[in-house]
């Protein structure tokens, strides 16, 4: 999963990374309190979260908390966001 994250725009990770953020702080189990949660927490606070490394681990924490509204966003983007949505439903 992480290697199809790496090959995407930065276009699309500027794109698609404050909605999945915004999935990971909102979601129905409430903040990550785990170390993806800390790694997450740490990007951005570091200004880091529109990265290839924000982008997998925002992939990553919405995977865990709410998957539907993953795909939901990916789907919903550009062309490079599709197809990573199709690779990762194709890893799962």
């Amino acid at each position: 999963m992480y290697e199809h994250a790496q090959h995407v725009s930065r276009e699309t990770i500027k794109e698609v990374c404050p909605a999945l953020l915004r999935v990971a702080l909102e979601s129905e189990r409430g903040l990550l309190k785990n170390q993806l949660g800390s790694v997450i927490f740490h990007l951005q606070k570091n200004e880091r979260i529109n990265t290839v490394i924000g982008l997998q681990k925002l992939i990553d924490a919405a995977l865990i908390v709410a998957p539907k509204e993953l795909f939901k966003i990916l789907e919903s983007s550009d062309a490079d966001a599709q197809e990573l949505a199709k690779k990762i439903k194709g890893l799962l």
